[in-house]
């Protein structure tokens, strides 16, 4: 009998407390239910909460910078997960909280049960004609007794940037977030910043997640006013700044040292010998190929304008027009160096270019030119015809030799040493030109 007391005791007591708990909930949910009821009652989400109309509401707004998402140089456009945070004052939505025990805030869903400004992304970017133009989650609205009312909602905003590639990849963007209501003007909404005094109006970066490819160096923010030639009526707009700067870390190591390098091996093409001009055509053609692949690349990163145009492209087509001009002059000299007597001839006009022109332009001693002392130059064309006519005894001379017929074969007999060596300086093709005529077309030297 005595345990079967001891039992009851402790379970009636655990009941009593459990009754009385769920007694002071339901009360507590009764009241909350009466304060909802009594704060909508003749209540209006489509008029806005000033005693006086003429007076304006005033609605202060602060960012919170959560994460850069994306920053498509190519599209113009930055993705940044964010934070919005609507402060404004409701004096149909006060209460006693001794009245309604002690509860001191009640939470609103959406804009059907109290009014909230209509305040949207004005620099939105739209990929698709279906997607909504405000992109914020639609939160609850915390309501203080004193009328306060904070809301919060967050979103990922897309932003129409205009950027500035001409030093890629060592580039820094200014991108803006810019916010202002949509239908209401300046008399009638004052949006202004959510400023800490003493400080700087900023945008909140202390919950900021760093992005791998950007660095965020600030995010400063300003006020506007615009006017328009149709109304007197201003209408304010707010711009949080993003203020980012390329890590280039990465082009560094896969652009830059590439380029460099390739740049380098350009150079080193100018130091191969004449001997063997295939290879250097090869290695030439070489070149132009990778520094075409590079400059695809940077094609695909960059934006299709012409406002701005890389440095780094500029160099690229540089390079490229450069590695394109020396393989031409390449297949020009390689060209003239397999020319033989036999199945080509030297014209007059080139002739004149590479024998007269160019070494005069380049300072070099021209063959068949005898220099005198002071500003004039004598031309040697009448040594030659006395150099024939005494070729001509010389072979007279040694018809009865037995090495007759060596002379008249040999074209470089009757040259001296010395113009031989002066002559294969110059070149091959100037010195069998000048002796097949010299040798073989005696009309070329003409009787005084």
């Amino acid at each position: 009998m005595v345990s079967s007391i001891n039992i009851i005791i402790p379970v009636s007591i655990l009941y009593f407390f459990s009754f009385n708990n769920q007694v002071s909930v339901v009360e507590g949910s009764k009241r909350e239910a009466q304060l909802y009821r009594d704060l909508l009652a003749n209540y209006s989400y489509l008029v806005r909460p000033v005693r006086n109309p003429k007076k304006a509401l005033t609605v202060t707004m602060k960012v919170f910078i959560q994460q850069v998402l994306t920053v498509d140089a190519k599209h113009q456009m930055i993705e940044v997960n964010a934070w919005l945070k609507y402060v404004w004052t409701d004096f149909r939505l006060r209460w006693n909280p001794l009245d309604y025990e002690n509860i001191t805030s009640v939470r609103f869903y959406g804009e059907d049960q109290i009014w909230q400004p209509d305040i949207l992304l004005y620099n939105r970017y739209i990929e698709d004609e279906q997607e909504s133009f405000d992109i914020t989650y639609k939160t609850n609205a915390l309501v203080y007794n004193d009328g306060v009312i904070n809301w919060i909602p967050p979103g990922i905003f897309k932003l129409s940037c205009k950027m500035d590639i001409t030093l890629f990849p060592f580039d820094e963007q200014i991108c803006f977030m810019k916010f202002g209501s949509w239908t209401y003007h300046g008399f009638a909404l004052d949006l202004r910043l959510d400023v800490v005094k003493g400080q700087e109006p900023s945008a909140d970066l202390s919950t900021y997640i760093t992005n791998g490819e950007w660095h965020l160096l600030s995010a400063p923010a300003k006020r506007e006013e615009k006017f328009y030639k149709c109304c007197r009526e201003p209408y304010p707009t707010v711009k949080f700044y993003l203020h980012l700067r390329r890590r280039t870390f990465y082009y560094v190591f896969n652009v830059i040292l590439p380029t460099l390098l390739v740049s380098f091996m350009s150079l080193l093409a100018f130091c191969l010998p004449a001997t063997d001009l295939s290879e250097k055509i090869g290695l030439q053609t070489t070149i132009l190929l990778s520094v075409c692949f590079f400059l695809t690349i940077l094609s695909e990163m960059t934006p299709t304008t012409s406002e701005a145009v890389p440095l780094l492209g500029v160099f690229f087509s540089a390079l490229t027009f450069i590695v394109a001009i020396s393989t031409t002059f390449t297949i020009l000299v390689l060209n003239i160096r397999y020319r033989q007597i036999t199945n080509h001839y030297l014209t007059p006009l080139f002739r004149s270019i590479f024998l007269e022109w160019l070494p005069w332009c380049m300072m070099m001693k021209r063959p068949d030119h005898k220099f005198r002392k002071g500003s004039s130059y004598r031309d040697s064309s009448a040594d030659h015809c006395v150099q024939c006519a005494k070729n001509a005894e010389l072979k007279s001379i040694l018809r009865g030799a037995d090495n007759q017929q060596q002379v008249d074969n040999d074209t470089l007999y009757p040259f001296p040493a010395e113009t031989l060596s002066l002559s294969r300086k110059v070149g091959d093709v100037s010195f069998i030109y000048e002796n097949y005529l010299l040798t073989f077309n005696p009309k070329v030297c003409m009787s005084p």
